[in-house]
């Protein structure tokens, strides 16, 4: 009898379970979701498909948009523009996504991307302003100066072997770009270009490898799960432990520094402002309403540090990887740019010189146009609502994801093949392209507010690596592509040449 009644209740609650989080709900298409895993089995996203392949499918069987499960979560794909456009431009009916708010909360704790409300604007008024453009191109030399030393070791290859095929190239890539933002935003030398000092660079390397790792691997768990996971994971504490070393040593390195030194950089200085900011009485603050609060706590700082170190060098590197990969598909472009760009290198570049670059700025927005960096963002219904073309109905508390790559290679809104690799486009034909079409960086309130510093590291970094090196494609087994979700979109597998013209 025990054991009857012990069947049942089990069935009862695979049922309930099954109805609730497992089950397609309204009028909205889409998969019917297997128990647990949701649409993630059998899409083949736990054998490493690439999530944009696998939303165009779904768009081209239901539509612009349709229900998607990835676990137990149920969201909303909105893949049509002119949807798009109208959730961004409605921020009092579409707050940011409470899924990916609660997924970053998990590793990023109070950090900028996790806040919402008054607890936002307390962060953000003390780090956004650093990330305006009048504050950005004062970094050009640092810019320079890297990646004039990741050029001396290329050239040091080149001497010994002309031949070589670099199949570290996103390795390289997100390096240089976490040594530019170690000292554009914390004024330290993250040596990741130093050779010399490798044991030191690769704790640092693999702690944020083994975080990313874990990152990805806690999207699709129930919050529940996800946190037992993180207690009793060793990879994610090591990970956690090297990073945090690497935190400390800025902070004291920035409190070294004499108060007048801080409070003369902090307007330009990310690490600076955030060590000001540092509340006096944090106990006392703690007892304040959240409205009422000012400065940051020492957790907090951390936090904006550890999501800064992390995202700062994963979106920049990861689309200059696509760029070289690109251009040792596409000799073509690659020479035409190069014509563009000159090969001048004895003298400075201004920001003026680079921002003057038409055909750079094109291929720069081809290159983010194919693979976004991020694969989407997210909104939670904070009312009920109706998305304008797909005349789909939206209730209060629902989940909404926004792709990134799908309006950008959907034939409706390009007059060129969107499938082609061809930066000329953004000056005729679809100069004029539909705004939502090509989102990159998400958009509405909370898009990415280091885009612009990732754009003008870009602009910078290609010209100075197209002055000097021509790129070359390895074979087509080295060098095939594909993708692996990160933080960022990177590819699979590059196999590329370096000459040095």
């Amino acid at each position: 009898m025990l054991f009857l009644l012990i069947v049942v209740l089990i069935t009862v609650l695979f049922v309930y379970l099954k109805l609730k989080y497992f089950t397609l709900r309204g009028s909205i298409p889409g998969k019917s979701p297997n128990f647990l895993v949701g649409n993630l089995l059998q899409t083949g996203f736990f054998n490493g498909r690439y999530l944009g392949d696998i939303v165009k499918e779904f768009q081209t069987k239901y539509g612009d948009t349709f229900q998607f499960w990835a676990g137990p979560n149920r969201m909303i794909f909105v893949c049509n523009p002119d949807d798009v456009q109208h959730i961004f431009k409605h921020r009092q009916i579409y707050e940011q996504g409470k899924l990916e708010v609660d997924h970053h909360r998990l590793l990023f704790k109070d950090a900028l991307i996790c806040n919402t409300g008054s607890k936002y604007k307390r962060h953000a008024s003390i780090i956004l302003p650093l990330f305006r453009r009048a504050k950005i191109v004062n970094n050009i030399d640092i810019i320079i100066d890297c990646t004039d030393k990741l050029l001396d070791q290329w050239r040091t290859k080149f001497d010994h072997n002309p031949n070589h095929i670099y199949t570290d190239i996103v390795d390289q890539c997100q390096n240089l770009s976490l040594v530019i933002f170690g000292f554009i935003g914390f004024d330290y030398d993250l040596q990741t270009l130093e050779e010399s000092h490798m044991s030191k660079n690769n704790r640092l390397r693999q702690a944020l490898k083994d975080f990313l790792y874990v990152f990805i691997f806690t999207i699709p768990l129930p919050t529940s799960i996800a946190k037992l996971y993180l207690k009793v994971s060793s990879r994610y504490r090591r990970a956690i432990v090297a990073i945090n070393s690497y935190l400390n040593e800025m902070v004291e390195q920035e409190q070294r520094k004499t108060e007048e030194q801080i409070m003369e950089r902090k307007r330009t200085s990310l690490i600076a402002s955030l060590v000001d900011s540092l509340q006096v009485d944090e106990a006392a603050e703690s007892l304040k309403l959240e409205h009422e609060k000012k400065g940051l706590s020492h957790t907090e700082v951390f936090h904006e540090m550890l999501l800064f170190l992390v995202s700062g060098s994963e979106t920049t590197g990861s689309a200059l990887a696509w760029f070289i990969f690109f251009m040792s598909k596409n000799l073509r472009v690659q020479a035409k740019l190069k014509a563009e760009l000159g090969n001048d290198i004895q003298n400075r570049l201004t920001a003026d010189q680079i921002e003057s670059f038409a055909y750079l700025d094109c291929v720069i927005q081809e290159v983010l146009r194919f693979i976004p960096p991020i694969v989407g963002t997210t909104r939670t219904l904070t009312m009920n609502d109706r998305l304008p073309i797909s005349d789909v109905q939206l209730c209060e508390g629902d989940e909404i994801f926004i792709p990134l790559n799908i309006g950008s290679r959907d034939e409706r809104f390009w007059k060129i093949d969107p499938n082609l690799f061809y930066p000329e486009r953004f000056l005729n034909e679809d100069k004029d392209h539909h705004p939502y079409a090509m989102i990159p960086f998400g958009g509405g309130h909370r898009q990415c507010i280091g885009q612009d510093l990732a754009r003008f590291e870009l602009k910078v970094i290609i010209t100075r690596l197209m002055q000097r090196v021509t790129f070359g494609d390895g074979g087509s087994q080295l060098n095939s592509g594909g993708y692996v979700l990160k933080l960022a979109i990177v590819p699979k597998h590059t196999g590329i040449t370096i000459i040095f013209d």
